[in-house]
């Protein structure tokens, strides 16, 4: 059976911005996948829409309610993967506690130009932003590369991507331009507990991902402790010695494993299905409680 418990659509503000729920269930549709999850940021719109109206003349199979909902404990930002709960309550919670996109966008990039006029680092913010569509670090980091003061900046720092600026104002607290997120983002534990009320269970997402390494031990131990049920093993930022090492986790605590291909419509996201699954794993997977 061929799933993808982690897709995204353009609710989301890293998603494409031409990357429609519409073209995301033909797309899975085309690829004959048989199992999706929606898993927006930090909002759950989609699953509504899918109640509300009949989506299966676009796709088949079936779709699994999710949403990732952003967390940030001890400093440190990081994403569950939230399923099977009731969406219009939830929906109504995601608003509350999250606000619109246009309002977390915004939020975040007033916090970061806020922090630049602190550290008296040069940003032209003349284009204008629009949080309903851009992504608060993105254009803050473009704004930052549009000023030619900061390239001894960038070189003190290694920052050669969006990937490196989000990953050290997001978990390097001795950053110039670190935002702790908690101004932004729930704890873990609300999350979880508010989505355990509403029949769901929760999934550590991605947690070998680039950026979440150097915190992965504190990662792990606080997902446990909030009561997670699960992690999100297969991912295409997971190597092999990652899926391996997450799959013994799994079993030594009794967790359920997922996965997803982390599709957002953009050319470095834009396949749907699971990868990376090895034969191999058979005998460490016996036992385990796969989601997949």
């Amino acid at each position: 059976m061929k799933n993808d418990l982690h897709v995204r659509t353009n609710f989301s503000a890293s998603a494409s911005k031409d990357c429609s729920w519409e073209r995301v269930l033909k797309k899975c549709q085309d690829e004959k996948i048989e199992r999706i999850s929606i898993t927006d940021f930090d909002t759950c719109i989609f699953h509504v829409i899918n109640k509300i109206f009949d989506t299966s003349s676009i796709f088949k199979g079936k779709i699994v309610t999710g949403m990732e909902c952003d967390v940030c404990g001890n400093g440190i930002t990081f994403e569950l993967l939230a399923y099977d709960f009731e969406p219009f309550e939830t929906l109504t919670w995601s608003y509350k506690t999250y606000g619109t996109l246009e309002d977390r966008q915004t939020k975040i990039k007033d916090l970061l130009l806020e922090m630049a006029k602190q550290q008296k680092i040069k940003v032209d913010s003349k284009k204008k932003f629009n949080g309903k569509v851009d992504f608060a670090h993105k254009y803050v980091y473009e704004c930052m590369l549009r000023c030619k003061e900061n390239k001894a900046f960038f070189e003190k720092y290694n920052i050669e991507s969006l990937s490196d600026f989000y990953k050290l104002s997001t978990k390097q607290k001795d950053f110039p331009l670190y935002v702790n997120m908690s101004k932004v983002f729930p704890s873990i534990k609300k999350v979880v507990n508010f989505i355990h009320s509403v029949g769901g269970f929760v999934v550590l997402a991605q947690p070998c991902k680039s950026g979440n390494k150097d915190n992965l031990e504190y990662i792990l131990k606080t997902a446990l402790k909030s009561g997670v049920d699960g992690i999100e093993v297969y991912h295409p930022s997971h190597s092999l010695e990652d899926i391996k090492f997450l799959l013994n986790y799994c079993k030594q605590h009794d967790l359920i494993i997922t996965g997803g291909s982390n599709f957002n419509g953009k050319p470095e996201n834009n396949e749907v299905g699971i990868k990376n699954i090895d034969k191999s794993e058979k005998e460490i997977l016996k036992g385990i409680k796969l989601h997949f």
